[in-house]
């Protein structure tokens, strides 16, 4: 390498984290506190969600009625910061029209299949009583010592991706262990320290543009590895005891560091450090998923990043079927704010979000995730599904299954999901209960579980068809509601999309 270069680089990081640590201290360099954006998954699989009660809660109420009742009756993630003005914003109407994205929770505790998360690190007695697996701190720090991934295959998982339908993807850059992916000036926990200065970051962007996908980065504020010694690992928190990094009960007079919360400037500086990094040595980043209790500001991205779609705290992103539950998200389309649910690509709750030894065979198929895409589609938002790799940097067999069958399908249906119309009013819950996207004149209906669609308060149709293979069906129409019904020679074992022109 050019050792001018170098030199130069070493500069203005040096400068870039002086500078950080200036403004910090100067109260000009905002930190925004998000304390809620992380949940244990074990405790969120427990919730129940108001609005998932069959009633038509959006009815008679204006966009601005609608989101003061979504924020005194939702979850907050089925809430957004803002409303978006798309026309304002051409450079993220990429994300409305790509409708699907890849979350790749990936790191040390990927290596440790026992856990499948971070989260299994904190105790709680729910989690205990259920028997749950949980495991000290220093159990699950210690994995990353001797963790380098030796079939690291971005490349292959994209590819695969890209020609699935999936628009962008998100990478879990560090996850709330601490561990940062790249080998940072900030901090000691990273792949500069621990791996001979691998860049897996790096890794990842050059195959995402290789593969034409739009390129995410998720960062967790929350870093437990720093000063574990002397932060609380329980959640949620209790009035009377605290729980330290052994897991052992201690009063609260010991003034351990909140488990979400950061434990004072130096932790501050070294997070705004290595956002700054990733946002400045990659080129052009899409996507910043943040998560926990720590982001800089919007309008610091800006700087380095012109174009960055702020996802996480920006918009709606309710988390698996209880947030995300249509009757929720439907509440949130009408009241004008853009969404992402970010699901689990499992058929039963496990906590994993991070790769574990059930995600091999407890896993979504083909038409299990079509028919989610269509759902979220049809209901005005995005899907994020996660699908994580195996700790040596592998991705599991059937993910490349399922992207083969979903490409075969995106060839002749496609249109059904990508570039649809998001905005409110959308005719599902209310003129149908099929699942049915729309363009302008155009309805694509999911048919239901006796093959049948039925549509209300519609005009008499110009044409009706089977998407996949253009073929013209039969159908009924009657006091201004459509029925109709895919005969059995026509059905496939993946969503067969009924083509409606009006």
């Amino acid at each position: 390498m050019d050792m001018s270069l170098l030199n130069t680089s070493r500069n203005l990081i040096f400068a870039l984290s002086r500078g950080a640590l200036a403004l910090l201290a100067t109260g000009s360099f905002s930190l925004i506190a998000k304390d809620d954006l992380a949940e244990d998954p074990f405790e969120l699989a427990l919730s129940q969600e108001h609005a998932g009660d069959g009633q038509k809660h959006w009815e008679g109420k204006s966009p601005e009625e609608l989101r003061v009742w979504a924020k005194q009756n939702l979850h907050r993630k089925l809430t957004a910061k803002r409303t978006i003005d798309a026309e304002a914003h051409p450079e993220w109407a990429w994300f409305r029209k790509a409708g699907l994205g890849l979350f790749l929770h990936w790191g040390p505790t990927s290596a440790n299949p026992a856990t499948g998360d971070a989260w299994a690190m904190v105790w709680s007695q729910r989690k205990a009583d259920s028997g749950r697996f949980m495991q000290l701190p220093e159990a699950m720090f210690a994995v990353a010592e001797t963790w380098n991934p030796e079939n690291y295959q971005p490349d292959r998982w994209l590819a695969a991706a890209s020609k699935a339908g999936f628009a962008y993807s998100v990478l879990t850059t560090r996850h709330h262990d601490g561990y940062a992916l790249w080998p940072s000036d900030h901090g000691t926990w990273d792949t500069g320290d621990l791996m001979g200065g691998r860049d897996l970051v790096r890794d990842y962007v050059d195959a995402s543009r290789k593969n034409d996908m739009k390129i995410g980065f998720y960062y967790s504020g929350p870093n437990w590895h720093y000063d574990y010694k002397n932060r609380e690992f329980m959640h949620p928190a209790q009035k009377d005891f605290q729980l330290n990094y052994k897991h052992e009960r201690v009063g609260k007079t010991s003034k351990l560091t909140p488990l979400m919360a950061l434990s004072g400037p130096e932790e501050q500086a070294e997070s705004i450090g290595q956002v700054h990094e990733l946002m400045s040595n990659y080129g052009p980043i899409d996507v910043i998923w943040w998560d926990g209790s720590v982001s800089v500001s919007e309008e610091e991205l800006k700087v380095l990043q012109p174009n960055i779609f702020v996802a996480r705290g920006n918009i709606a992103t309710p988390e698996g079927g209880h947030q995300g539950a249509s009757h929720n998200v439907k509440v949130t389309n009408e009241a004008g704010w853009w969404w992402e649910s970010c699901q689990k690509s499992e058929n039963s709750f496990t906590p994993n979000w991070h790769y574990g030894v059930e995600c091999e065979t407890n896993h979504w198929d083909t038409n299990t995730l079509l028919t989610e895409l269509i759902r979220c589609r049809s209901l005005g938002g995005n899907l994020l599904v996660n699908v994580p790799p195996r700790g040596n940097g592998e991705m599991m067999d059937w993910f490349y299954e399922l992207c083969d069958e979903m490409a075969a399908w995106m060839a002749h249906s496609r249109e059904a999901t990508y570039d649809v119309d998001l905005d409110a009013p959308l005719p599902t819950l209310d003129k149908t209960q099929n699942y049915t996207t729309k363009r302008a004149n155009v309805y694509y209906s999911l048919p239901d579980a006796e093959n049948a669609v039925f549509i209300r308060d519609v005009s008499r149709p110009v044409q009706v068809s089977l998407l996949r293979t253009g073929e013209p069906l039969d159908f009924t129409y009657r006091d201004s509601a459509l029925r109709v019904v895919v005969p059995a020679a026509m059905r496939t074992d993946l969503p067969d999309m009924v083509k409606i022109v009006f």
